[in-house]
Parts: structure tokens; C-alpha cells; sequence
């Protein structure tokens, strides 16, 4: 996890620690032969599944013991089999697994597995007759994302199931996630995840549809395009990112994004005045940050568009700096100067 501190060297082979290694080593293996042991003879017994989550939690990155639990379930939450409809048993096992899960993730909060399994469980639970209209699980499921976000605000895999939690959620409106987006990204500038997933919410923030569209049906019925006072608030966001950690480049692949969809509903004048606008923030950075690399490559991008600021020799300049001063890209750089005389 981000920010948490390492054991010493003693700490770790202090001979009190070895031996709790040994023993838990030991108890590790022993579970282990018995649990694979009851999968290869298909034993789905409430012993054979206690004997597992006790395994899981001790490694949770165990996926055939997550998929032998998975042919357990799998009828039970469907509503299938002799038990097909004991819906109170469904919503049962599908709650043990939910508590399994989170205590897994207490102690590994970053395991594919659990996070995975985490997804299947919720999705074949809500989709139970009783779960259906019930946006508590939802809720909850939300609420669990905001502890661990908060324990490590940037973890991916957790911003991925938040995504997917909201994307099952009818009353989580997206608007709502933007200004969580925002609450992180204040928080700390050097969150990918965060700035992603920004970058998804204001799109379906701001779907525009015209009649044309919706009798053409489609992926076409809806246009995603950002407004231009929506790409000024967001530049002016990414903005004091520049300023408070230059040299991280989260909020520089921020930037281009923005840059990419400025030209998706202005005029040419308009193109012309926020690229200008852009390139005035660059050199005001370089003042305060020279010779920083993400400043300097974000001009010499911005000096290459067909604008009237367009100084491809200025941008060669530029690049052929970064070549210098950043030498395992100095490729990279080389062929963007070549590109320039194409």
C-alpha cells in the first residue's frame, strides 16, 4: 500500500518472527494439501468451503480455490437446481462471500482475485428478484469503496470496482462521482485513477443527442463532446496541478487529453485562442520550473499543431533538448522532430 512503512531488517528475522513464519508455514501447507485435495474429488461440503475461506484468507491469491467456490455458488445465486427457488439462501451464501471477500481484501487490498470474484458475487446478487429495486447493496458496496480509497487513494483496483458498482447503480448519477473525482484529485495530483476516470464521467456528464441521431439508433444516438466552458474549468483544474507537482506526469496525460477534444465544438478562432492560451501556462511554468521535462514536451506538442501558433522550429528546439536531457527516450523525440518535416 502507498505510504506504508517498510519492517527493518531485524524486525523480519528476529528469531520470534521465523518461528510464527515456521508455524504458519506449516498450518499453510497442510490447508493447502487438504483443500486441493477436496477440489480434484469435488467435495462442495460446508466443511470442505469452511476449510477454503480459511485458506483464501490466509492467501487470497489462490484462483482455482475462488473458482471451486464458483461452482459451488454459481446454482445457488442463480436460482438454480434442487434449491432453484430458496431465494433466502441465495442472498445468504451471497452475503457469507461478500464478508469472506472483504476480510481478504483487509489484508490485500490490491488482489486481482478477490477483486474479481468481489464483481461476480455482486452481480449475480443483484440481480436476485429481492435485490432488483434495492439499492442498499449498491450503497454499500460504495461505501466500502470510500474506506479503502481513503486507506490508498490511489488504488486502481478499487477505482475499477467503483466504476463497475456505479455503473450497476441507476440512482448514482454521474455528476455525483465527478465531484468525488475532484475531492481525490485535491487530495493528491498524483492519482491516475482518478484523472481516468474524470476523464469517462464528463463524457457521459455531458451526452447531447439531437433527433437525427436517435432515428439513426446506435452508439451514434449519443455525442460525447465537452462544452467549451467544461474543457475551460477542467484546463484550469489541471492547471494547479502543473504548479504544485510539475514533474508529475498524471495530470500532463490529463492535459493532452484535454487538448485532443478542443477543437470538437469551436471555431477556429476559438482553437487559436485556447491552444495560444496553452502555451502562454507552458512558458509561464518553464519560468518557474526550467528545464522540466513534461512543461517542455507539452510546448513543443502544442507549437506542432496546425494553429497560429504553429513554430515547428521552436519545437524542434524543444525536442531536441529533451533528447539531451532525457536520453532513453531520446528516440521518441527524434522521430516528433522528424515528423515535423513530413
Amino acid at each position: 500500500m502507498h505510504g506504508q512503512k517498510r519492517l527493518t531488517k531485524e524486525a523480519r528475522y528476529s528469531q520470534q518472527r521465523l518461528e510464527q513464519r515456521k508455524r504458519k508455514a506449516k498450518l499453510y501447507a497442510e490447508l493447502s494439501a487438504a483443500c486441493l485435495e477436496r477440489r480434484r474429488e469435488g467435495r462442495r461440503d460446508e466443511e470442505s468451503l469452511a476449510l477454503i475461506a480459511k485458506l483464501l484468507e490466509m492467501n487470497c491469491e489462490l484462483y482455482t480455490l475462488w473458482n471451486f467456490r464458483k461452482e459451488h455458488l454459481e446454482p445457488i445465486l442463480k436460482l438454480e437446481g434442487d434449491d432453484g427457488n430458496d431465494e433466502a439462501r441465495a442472498v445468504e451464501a451471497a452475503e457469507k462471500e461478500l464478508a469472506l471477500l472483504e476480510a481478504c481484501l483487509q489484508r490485500n487490498p490490491k488482489s486481482y482475485c478477490c477483486w474479481q470474484h468481489r464483481k461476480w458475487v455482486v452481480e449475480l446478487h443483484t440481480a436476485l428478484p429481492s435485490s432488483a429495486h434495492d439499492a442498499s447493496l449498491l450503497d454499500r458496496e460504495v461505501g466500502l469503496c470510500d474506506l479503502l480509497l481513503t486507506a490508498d487513494e490511489r488504488n486502481f483496483h478499487c477505482w475499477s470496482y467503483r466504476r463497475f458498482v456505479c455503473s450497476l447503480h441507476r440512482g448514482k448519477e454521474p455528476e455525483s462521482e465527478l465531484d468525488y473525482t475532484a475531492e481525490k484529485i485535491a487530495q493528491n495530483f498524483s492519482n491516475y485513477s482518478a484523472w481516468h476516470y474524470r476523464s469517462a464521467l464528463l463524457k457521459e456528464c455531458n451526452k447531447t443527442t439531437t433527433l437525427r441521431d436517435l432515428e439513426g439508433g446506435g452508439d451514434v444516438a449519443y455525442k460525447r463532446v465537452l462544452p467549451p466552458h467544461v474543457l475551460d474549468e477542467e484546463f484550469a483544474l489541471v492547471k494547479e496541478a502543473f504548479y504544485t507537482e510539475p514533474e508529475d506526469q498524471s495530470a500532463w496525460l490529463y492535459h493532452a487529453w484535454l487538448v485532443g477534444h478542443v477543437a470538437e465544438t469551436r471555431t477556429t478562432e476559438e482553437v487559436d485562442e485556447r491552444i495560444g492560451a496553452e502555451v502562454a501556462t507552458m512558458e509561464e511554468v518553464l519560468e518557474v520550473e526550467p528545464g522540466s521535462k513534461w512543461p517542455q514536451l507539452c510546448l513543443a506538442r502544442l507549437l506542432s499543431m496546425p494553429t497560429s501558433r504553429e513554430d515547428k522550429g521552436r519545437a524542434k528546439e524543444l525536442y531536441s533538448a529533451l533528447a539531451g536531457e532525457d536520453p532513453k527516450r531520446a528516440g521518441y523525440y527524434r522521430d516528433a522532430m522528424a515528423a515535423l518535416d513530413r
